[in-house]
């Protein structure tokens, strides 16, 4: 696909170097002649200095020919006239992101006029992730498919669990636990899993489901922790509002620890049922006076990543049950991850997936494919993706699973239909309409025929 992004910033150029990867065609807009000389000096992608709000500028880089338009400048106002421009202009879709809260009522509204085909709020978006982990604690990230009816989740296998040293076909025979481990990450290595595979202690498993039956399995497992009822978090920016907000119809009693008097009294007047206090996250003393150590889940949201990780390193040495991390840096992120802290969140990360979600699943669906959605995970190593069934795939629907020959790393991982998601069993069928998720790593698919064999 032919994509423009505006905005040569953090989130702009890693869209750049992820999406030249996939093949499309970039073209980059700055103002600054410093960064697209940068941009251009390390990818092979068209650079343009000048101002991507103006038509001038888009009519330069041909933009009525261009199948997506990705605004991440600095400005939201900015990314919006862009989008709006780029539609006037003939652009088949525009993303923005767009930070400011005040606008999200009118973004809804305005979505048609400005030609958006989505925005994206970095802080709502990691706050909305950071709120599903806290719902499920036993979980190190969590993945909605179908509508929110279907669930990816991931877990680390601790010590001494009773899944350690059993095969995957041994889970229902002998523990009578129903639950599809569709990843295993192990060591840095990915598995696609068959009946034989063996659970290791430290194994990282990514579990697909309906959200209650992932809950059943977890418990039968002796992985599931019960729900948060208490959580301390640092720092109150705007994470920390929109967290507040979805942990609000949840029962959890939040306290806030905030350095600056000034933004610690605004938090408290936005959130009246929260405990907001003036106070260092920094301050060890402090965490442990205000209960660090009774809380259940520790969430360390303050502007500066080595704060955050030490606080968070903190509540893991007082046995903090849950404790999630924000951290901004990629370097930090990657030393961290999956290490002394499992859970770590980046709003910048998390800006960066939800658009290449979009796009993947866009390039797929222009490409006659019937993909719904696709994401990656294990650092894009392994591609989950949801298609719909429909009645023409005569070799797929009204087949048991178990007569289908399916591609090497290729598995069927859920299948809802009516809203209700189910863990496929070999006699279960695709029936048309279902939505089906597959998991797949080395092979591309562009339609649900293509997981079989040729």
């Amino acid at each position: 696909m032919k994509i423009i992004i505006v905005g040569g910033g953090s989130v702009g150029i890693s869209l750049v170097g992820q999406l030249q990867n996939e093949g499309h065609d970039i073209t980059v807009i700055d103002k600054s002649s410093r960064v697209i000389e940068q941009i251009s000096n390390t990818y092979d992608v068209i650079g343009y200095v000048g101002n991507g709000a103006t038509f001038d500028v888009l009519r330069s880089v041909s933009v009525e020919n261009c199948d997506l338009l990705i605004a991440t400048a600095d400005s939201d106002e900015l990314n919006l006239l862009c989008c709006l421009a780029a539609h006037k202009l003939g652009a088949k879709n525009t993303i923005a992101r767009v930070r400011n809260p005040e606008y999200a009522g009118q973004l809804y509204e305005l979505k048609n006029d400005f030609g958006l085909s989505m925005t994206i709020n970095p802080e709502r978006a990691a706050a909305a992730e950071i709120a599903r982990v806290l719902r499920f604690p036993s979980a190190t990230s969590i993945e909605i498919f179908a509508r929110g009816n279907a669930e990816l989740v991931s877990c680390r296998i601790p010590e001494g669990n009773i899944l350690v040293g059993k095969r995957l076909s041994e889970l229902s025979a002998k523990l009578g636990i129903t639950m599809l481990v569709c990843t295993v990450e192990r060591d840095g290595e990915v598995f696609i899993p068959g009946g034989n595979f063996e659970i290791n202690e430290g194994d990282n498993l990514y579990i697909t489901g309906a959200p209650k039956d992932i809950a059943k399995a977890f418990k039968k497992a002796g992985l599931y922790s019960n729900p948060v009822k208490s959580v301390m978090i640092t720092g109150a920016g705007t994470i920390t509002h929109y967290l507040a907000e979805e942990l609000s119809g949840y029962n959890i009693d939040i306290k806030i620890i905030e350095k600056d008097k000034k933004r610690a009294e605004a938090m408290a007047k936005i959130l009246p049922k929260a405990v907001v206090l003036h106070g260092d996250a920094s301050d060890h003393e402090l965490l442990s006076e205000e209960g660090i150590d009774k809380t259940d889940a520790f969430v360390a949201l303050t502007g500066l990543d080595e704060g955050n990780i030490l606080s968070a390193l903190y509540a893991e040495r007082k046995d903090v049950h849950k404790v999630i991390v924000k951290v901004t840096s990629d370097n930090l992120f990657s030393m961290f991850k999956g290490k002394e802290l499992e859970t770590i969140v980046s709003p910048k990360l998390v800006t960066i997936n939800e658009i290449l979600r979009y796009v993947r699943a866009l390039a797929a669906s222009e490409s006659d494919g019937n993909v719904l959605s696709l994401y990656k995970i294990v650092g894009g190593k392994v591609e989950v993706l949801e298609f719909e069934a429909d009645e023409d795939m005569n070799e797929l629907v009204n087949t048991p699973l178990s007569v289908l020959k399916l591609k090497k790393n290729v598995l069927i991982a859920c299948i809802v239909r009516e809203g209700k998601a189910r863990a496929p069993k070999g006699s279960d069928c695709i029936m048309p309409g279902d939505s089906v998720l597959v998991v797949t790593a080395n092979q591309r698919l562009m339609n649900l025929g293509d997981i079989l064999e040729e």
